[in-house]
């Protein structure tokens, strides 16, 4: 069975209150008003519906008014509309974004103001010469996760436990942030929280086709994650004889249908978490220790080897169709309906499947085994996530504004992201939602992978298995192993050097 965490309680009260508002509020259309008090709790007047448990959760802020002062977060180009949107336009989570700035700006009257560079490498520039500057032109930065890690062992960022009002224990927080990047059980310099909307979107599933589900005669796969059956092997058992000559050609090809289809690039580094794997783990005094090479880490990397090369319901190669798209073809494979099963980050739903023929669910990534007690993924790493940079001279007001931004977007923008991941109303579809909490409370940010700085241990298995189509994990390890320890023995160096 599958433990319940902070997200999947949510959902069954979610359960509770649509199923006593469906009962109170039978053939009536009316909405509820949602109004915000100034301690960040939400009332909602009852007219035919219950309150959503996410809006009835407290972030114990002061009252304050900051008199129209600015609050400036630097990120880039490529995630701005995340956490900066200018206007309304009816689309459901440009709407949210907005609304949730609005909310926390009238409510201690600041203005939000967002400060852009290009790209990631960019703002990366930038935090350095305003830190070493010492000037205050940013109070927040939303940058690109691995490059925050090269950037917090140069000491610009400060520590987030230092930061006034920031309550790590609140659901808006990632517990596994809290668990794998706080170092020696007091620092943690790069933080994760929903206002971090590619923490969501970035996060790697399970996609799957309903309708082939049938044909299959699948059971139901939401009632086998939650039996904590859904393996790499059961995967494999289903999938075995899922494969369709549609070309008629006689030969196994592109054209084909095939139970799973993976590309064997950045995709190939989510096993390592779902298998129940580490990079590093943190003692009991909060010291990460590398874990990676290890007997389970080669178990792993043979049964992975086998699901993708020895599968005759998988594919790895769909060149003959899609010969441009070494990153992406087994995503088009899945939108075109070639493939019942797909590997893919969340934010594939609306940017690939939304106007696909036919329905899907959604699931995490299969575990190693039954005994393998909880599902686990990981996020891309091109999402963001956030730091104070060390010239910060009020850290008072960073805390209050970072964390009333937080609050507001897990009460508005991720329930507006799941509305159109689902392709369906947030509160009319709560087995989908649960799923959906149980993939975003089973993220790891691996103290191993965050500070990487793409000299680690994060792409072994991509390099391995993806390029190499080897399982020789010792050899591999042995060659390019030494590296890795000593680098990630640096990072560790330079983290004591700031106590």
């Amino acid at each position: 069975m599958v433990k319940l965490k902070s997200r999947q309680l949510v959902s069954l009260l979610i359960l509770s209150a649509m199923l006593t508002g469906t009962l109170a509020g039978c053939g009536s259309d009316s909405t509820p008003d949602v109004t915000s008090d100034a301690n960040g709790e939400t009332t909602q007047e009852v007219t035919g519906t219950e309150v959503d448990p996410r809006l009835t959760v407290s972030d114990d802020l002061p009252e304050v008014d900051y008199d129209g002062r600015t609050f400036t977060v630097i990120t880039y180009e490529g995630v701005k509309e995340d956490i900066y949107i200018e206007s309304m336009d009816g689309e459901v989570v440009n709407d949210a974004v907005f609304s949730a700035r609005q909310t926390v700006s009238d409510r201690f009257n600041v203005n939000i103001d967002v400060m852009t560079e290009s790209d990631y490498i960019a703002v990366e520039q930038t935090i350095q010469n305003s830190v070493l500057a010492g000037d205050e032109s940013f109070q927040l930065a939303a940058q690109q996760v691995v490059s925050l890690g090269n950037l917090a062992v140069q000491n610009l960022f400060m520590n987030w436990y230092d930061v006034p009002h920031i309550d790590f224990s609140k659901p808006w927080w990632s517990q596994s942030m809290v668990e794998d990047l706080t170092y020696k059980n007091s620092s943690a310099y790069i933080a994760i929280g929903d206002y971090a909307l590619s923490s969501l979107y970035n996060t790697y599933c399970f996609f799957y086709d309903k309708d082939d589900a049938e044909v299959y005669k699948l059971e139901n796969l939401y009632d086998v994650v939650w039996d904590g059956r859904w393996t790499v092997d059961y995967l494999m058992d289903i999938t075995k004889d899922m494969y369709s000559d549609l070309n008629g050609n006689a030969q196994r090809d592109g054209d084909d249908y095939y139970g799973y289809t993976q590309n064997l690039k950045t995709v190939m580094i989510t096993w390592l978490w779902a298998c129940g794997g580490k990079i590093m783990e943190m003692d009991s005094n909060g010291v990460p220790q590398l874990v990676y090479h290890s007997e389970h880490t080669n178990a792993i990397v043979e049964k992975i080897y086998k699901l993708l090369y020895e599968s005759d319901g998988v594919t790895t190669d769909r060149d003959s169709k899609y010969p441009d798209s070494p990153w992406h073809f087994d995503v088009y494979a899945f939108t075109d309906g070639l493939s019942m099963f797909v590997n893919a980050p969340l934010n594939y739903a609306p940017s690939y499947f939304r106007d696909r023929d036919g329905d899907y669910g959604i699931l995490p990534l299969p575990k190693f085994d039954e005994a393998q007690e909880d599902y686990h993924t990981v996020v891309d790493g091109a999402h963001t996530a956030m730091a104070v940079p060390k010239s910060a001279s009020d850290v008072e007001f960073i805390g209050v504004i970072t964390e009333a931004l937080n609050a507001e977007s897990y009460r508005k923008v991720f329930p507006a992201y799941y509305e159109i991941a689902l392709k369906a109303k947030y509160t009319h579809d709560d087995e989908s939602v649960r799923m959906l909490d149980l993939i975003v409370d089973s993220r790891i940010f691996d103290f191993g992978y965050v500070y990487d700085g793409w000299k680690g241990c994060s792409f072994y298995f991509q390099y391995l298995i993806g390029d190499a189509k080897s399982s020789d994990f010792e050899s591999y390890y042995a060659k390019n192993g030494p590296a890795s320890e000593q680098y990630y023995k640096s990072v560790c160096e330079s983290l004591d050097s700031f106590e």
